[in-house]
């Protein structure tokens, strides 16, 4: 089986070496690509480096980093040169074949640069200029699809390239559902740090597009994001996502057979 594994941010720090064991177990029996986040170390090394981060609404209700150049700049340096060799560094360790690389290289993910913001402040809205965040355009699955050919895991950054050659910030979610229609994924695996999609304090085990778009106006925050990549993936052509945590034993290799988590299907 062919799958794609997103590692939330959250998990990147306390929780990674169990996520990557999970992985490690499921690499054994199925190809593997990993996409990985990284919002919680931009954060940290965005403080340390005195710049403070800066977080928006946009109009569309959800909310997230305004990233302006140095902040980019930042993100590059903690997703492609902190967590994606971290990650790597787990794999070949454990004698998973692994190679890190960003949405930039081959070119993977090309997005097109949002500039302006358009982001809501009370009953207002504002435009704020100069943004490096994007929004992916195309992908290039070939790079990896040959990684995959050549028995090696690829550990992917979201980390973009838009048409003019700027390095762009994208949403990892999203890069992880993209990836996984360009190469023709079974399934999508999206690693959390809870049990899937918790509603009434119970998990939520299957559900259909439709049944997905009925509940999403209930979700917030970072699972609402994920059911929303979960719905795009779906609608471009993956059979299939589970939402699952990372911190279960051998829960990637279950999400696999569909037998722990959330499970979207069409």
């Amino acid at each position: 089986m062919k799958m794609v594994v997103k590692v939330g941010g959250s998990l990147a720090d306390e929780g990674l070496e169990k996520s990557i064991m999970n992985v490690y177990a499921a690499a054994k029996d199925n190809q593997v690509v990993i996409v990985h986040g990284g919002g919680p170390q931009i954060s940290a090394l965005s403080e340390k480096l005195g710049k403070k981060p800066v977080y928006v609404t946009a109009a569309s209700g959800f909310k997230s980093r305004y990233t302006d150049q140095e902040t980019r700049d930042i993100a590059v340096m903690a997703m492609v040169g902190n967590v994606n060799k971290r990650i790597v560094s787990l794999l070949n360790s454990r004698g998973i074949s692994a190679v890190g690389i960003s949405g930039a290289d081959g070119p993977t993910l090309i997005a097109r640069r949002k500039d302006k913001l358009i982001v809501q402040e009370g009953n207002k809205k504002r435009v704020l200029k100069g943004d490096y965040s994007g929004k992916i355009d195309e992908v290039n699955g070939s790079l990896v699809s040959l990684l995959i050919s050549l028995g090696y895991v690829p550990v992917v950054a979201p980390i973009a390239i838009s048409s003019d050659g700027e390095l762009v910030n994208v949403d990892g979610d999203r890069a992880a559902a993209y990836i996984a229609k360009a190469i023709n994924a079974d399934v999508l695996v999206s690693v959390t740090d809870v049990p899937g999609l918790i509603l009434n304090g119970k998990v939520v085990r299957r559900l259909t597009i439709k049944e997905a778009e009925e509940l999403v106006s209930q979700l917030e925050g970072g699972m609402k994001k994920k059911v929303f990549a979960a719905l795009e993936a779906l609608k471009i052509g993956v059979p299939a996502v589970v939402i699952c945590s990372g911190l279960m034993e051998n829960s990637v290799a279950s999400a696999a057979k569909m037998e722990c988590g959330t499970v979207i299907t069409r």
